[in-house]
C-alpha cells in the first residue's frame, strides 16, 4: 500500500454527522414500499446465493489444476456480481439512513432500524456470504481501513485526487465491470459498473436520507467529497483478477474485514 494512503486522514467512514443546510425531509410514505416483501426478496436472494457458494466450495476443494481454480472463481464472480447488484442491495432502497445504535440492520426495513453507510456495506457483504472478523469493526472503522481489509493489503487501491464527479464515474467505468468500494469525505458506499453506466449504491445522508442508487457523475455526496478526493477499491469484478484474494475467501469461509 502506497504510503500517501495511509497518510490520508480524511476517508472516515460515517464516523460523525456530516453537517446540513437544512433538515433532512421526511420519509418516503410507509405505503410505497411493501417492506414484508422486501424482507422476503432479500431472504431469497440470501439463501440463492448461499446454495451457489457451497456449490462453488465443494468444487473449489475438489479442483487440481490452476485453470480449474479460475474457472470456479469466475464463475463465482459471475454470480456475487449479479447478486449484489441485482436483488441484494435494491431489497434496501427506501430505507432510511441513520446513525448510532439503532442503525446497524443486517436486514433491509428491519423494525426501528436505520442504516448507516458503513454497517450497510457490512450488510451486504454479510449477506453476499462473507465472513466477517466483526461486523461492528467494519461499521465503525474509516473507509480506508475498509477497504484495505477486503483486498489483502494489496495495492488495489485506487485513489483519485479532486476530479470532478463526472470525471470520477469515467475513470471508475475505465476498470471494468464489477461492484467496488468508494471511500469518500466522512462517507462510503459501493459503486456498481455495468459498462458506462456508473452507479454510486450507499445509504445516503442527503436528500430524502434513505439507501438509493444513483449516477455517480451527478451525486451530491460525491460531489461533496471532491475537495478531498476518493479512494475506488474492487469487491467483485467481472474481469476477475482483482478480487481473486476475496473469492477465494468467500469460496473457503476466510474470515474478511477489519480487525481492529
Amino acid at each position: 500500500m502506497r504510503p500517501a494512503l495511509a497518510a490520508l486522514a480524511l476517508t472516515l467512514a460515517c464516523r460523525s454527522e456530516p453537517a446540513r443546510s437544512q433538515p433532512a425531509p421526511p420519509p418516503p410514505a410507509a405505503a410505497a414500499i411493501d417492506v414484508d416483501a422486501r424482507g422476503a426478496a432479500w431472504d431469497r436472494a440470501v439463501a440463492r446465493l448461499a446454495d451457489t457458494r457451497a456449490e462453488l466450495a465443494a468444487a473449489w476443494r475438489a479442483a487440481d489444476t490452476a485453470s480449474a481454480r479460475a474457472a470456479i472463481r469466475d464463475r463465482a464472480s459471475a454470480a456475487l456480481l449479479a447478486a449484489i447488484a441485482d436483488e441484494l442491495t435494491p431489497a434496501w432502497f427506501g430505507m432510511r439512513w441513520g446513525m448510532g445504535r439503532d442503525s446497524t440492520a443486517t436486514r433491509p426495513f428491519a423494525p426501528d432500524q436505520t442504516i448507516s453507510c458503513s454497517y450497510f456495506v457490512g450488510a451486504v457483504l454479510g449477506g453476499a456470504g462473507f465472513r466477517l472478523h466483526d461486523r461492528f469493526k467494519l461499521g465503525q472503522a474509516a473507509a480506508l481501513r475498509i477497504q484495505q481489509s477486503l483486498v489483502g493489503g494489496r495495492d488495489e487501491v485506487h485513489r483519485f485526487l479532486s476530479i470532478p464527479p463526472a470525471d470520477l464515474a469515467a475513470r471508475i467505468a475505465e476498470l471494468g465491470d464489477g461492484v467496488y468500494v468508494i471511500g469518500l469525505a466522512n462517507h462510503a458506499g459501493l459503486v456498481v459498473v455495468r459498462g458506462k453506466d456508473v452507479r454510486f449504491v450507499h445509504a445516503n445522508y442527503l436528500g430524502d436520507a434513505v439507501v438509493t442508487s444513483e449516477p455517480l457523475a451527478t451525486s451530491p455526496a460525491i460531489a461533496a467529497s471532491q475537495p478531498k478526493g476518493y479512494f475506488v477499491s474492487p469487491l467483485i469484478t467481472a474481469a476477475g483478477a482483482a478480487d481473486d484474494w476475496l473469492i477465494e475467501r468467500w469460496l473457503t469461509g476466510a474470515a474478511v474485514g477489519p480487525t481492529s
